[in-house]
């Protein structure tokens, strides 16, 4: 709403986290874009294991989910924490 008043456009927003769900965040509302680092926080960084960069964009599944259902370890290691 800040944003918005001051005349701002919500696709400057680029959410930060390093992660699928700032990625899941930022197609969800529209954002301009969402940061990652692929290979940098193991395995809780990065894109899912079957996402495509084409074109300098990455290309999202249709896989229900808040974003990392799409990466086997992370999804792997919350399982475990919620068992």
């Amino acid at each position: 709403a800040m944003l918005k008043s001051h005349g701002g456009p919500r696709t400057s927003l680029c959410p930060h986290g390093g992660n699928q769900m700032s990625l899941a965040i930022a197609a969800g509302f529209g954002l301009g874009g969402a940061e990652s680092y692929p290979g940098v926080f193991g395995d809780f960084g990065g894109f899912a294991d079957d996402a495509r960069i084409e074109n300098g964009a990455i290309t999202l599944s249709d896989r229900p989910g808040i974003g990392f259902e799409g990466q086997a370890n992370l999804y792997r290691i919350m399982k475990e924490l919620v068992a």
